[in-house]
């Protein structure tokens, strides 16, 4: 579940931040050329789409080990051993994600079916999804956390 919920934000994320680049691109080329985006760019529009989630997904596995949705679920994406991911590696992962959507998702079945969780993607590109809250451990609460100070005092 909470791959499904990274893959949400993140889907967000690209959707908002793809939006908003095409309507400053659509605002530049008016204000500057007099010109704007056409209105039969379909096919286009799907082709910039689809590489911009390419190259959000690499380039933050690859610089942090994680996109915003895996950061804000606590995931983070490393090589099989636990050390970072490279840029290689992350290519590599982005690349054969729609081996794992293919075939009504059997690839991503994987996570449910091994004991490590790795897709088909994770198995292709030798990486694996870890839960990874940085430096910080994980907390209950504020309140609750000081009622149970609270009560270990007393």
């Amino acid at each position: 579940m909470s791959r499904a919920g990274a893959v949400a934000i993140d889907v967000g994320v690209v959707l908002a931040s793809y939006s908003v680049g095409v309507a400053l691109t659509g605002f530049l080329l008016d204000a500057i050329f007099d010109a704007s985006l056409e209105e039969g760019t379909g096919t286009i529009a799907s082709v910039v789409l689809l590489g911009w989630a390419a190259l959000y997904v690499a380039v933050g596995t690859a610089i942090a080990g994680r996109t915003v949705g895996k950061a804000i679920v606590g995931l983070k994406v490393v090589t099989r051993d636990g050390r970072p991911v490279g840029p290689a590696a992350a290519v590599v992962r982005v690349v054969a994600f729609p081996l794992s959507t293919s075939l009504f998702g059997l690839g991503l079945l994987l996570v449910v079916l091994r004991r490590d969780h790795r897709a088909l993607h994770d198995l292709v590109a030798r990486t694996a999804v870890v839960y990874d809250w940085g430096d910080r451990q994980a907390q209950l609460p504020g309140p609750l956390t000081a009622y149970l100070r609270a009560r270990d005092v007393a």
